[in-house]
């Protein structure tokens, strides 16, 4: 790495993307983005992947070990290619509530929902993207009692994108209760069944 000068992790990214998206959809993996990050005289790679829609099949809900696969590829691939001058960590992981969005087909995919968005020049556009039209997301930035405010985002100028789902503590913590008392209602039913397998019968 040379002396005073910052490496560019937007163009290092797009130079991961560019060498592993190919492979990866071949081994039927979606990459959704790279994000790179420098820190302590390394490079931190973070890939997100997940199943890639086919035919048969839409895409989403990757599993563990298909994560794993994908990271060895990915892996091997960096390892190859040897784009790094300095010391990396790879991490590859499935998208997570915050699903990266970077292509057209990944904004179409999910019209209607809450995204957050780092665009260049600018500092952040959130709100619920209405649709992708010419190269644009169009984004309804919010509501209320005025006109709604609509801004047009050129895909181009956009530095990241993800997800930008909305939660209700109160019922997730709701959730949570109801699934402990599940499983020990469950628990209490499983003892009480084998108590009874456990008793002798009565004989007349």
């Amino acid at each position: 790495m040379a002396e005073g000068r910052r490496p560019d992790v937007k163009q290092i990214a797009r130079q991961v993307i560019n060498l592993l998206e190919a492979e990866l959809a071949t081994g039927g993996y979606d990459l959704l983005d790279v994000r790179v990050f420098l820190g302590g005289g390394r490079f931190q790679i973070r890939i997100f992947v997940d199943k890639l829609a086919t035919a048969d099949e839409a895409g989403g809900g990757i599993a563990l070990s298909e994560v794993a696969r994908a990271s060895r590829t990915a892996g091997m691939l960096l390892e190859e290619a040897d784009l790094f001058a300095a010391p990396y960590v790879v991490e590859v992981s499935s998208p997570g509530i915050r699903r990266p969005l970077r292509t057209r087909g990944h904004y179409e995919a999910v019209c209607g929902e809450k995204i957050d968005l780092k665009v260049a020049g600018s500092s952040r556009v959130r709100g619920v993207l209405q649709e992708v039209a010419d190269d644009e997301l169009v984004v309804l930035l919010s509501e209320g009692e005025t006109e709604p405010e609509v801004v047009r985002v050129k895909l181009e100028r956009v530095l990241e994108g993800n997800l930008d789902p909305e939660f209700d503590v109160q019922a997730i913590i709701n959730a949570d209760r109801r699934q402990r008392k599940d499983a020990k209602r469950q628990i209490r039913q499983e003892k009480a069944g084998k108590r009874k397998k456990g008793r002798p019968k009565n004989r007349s």
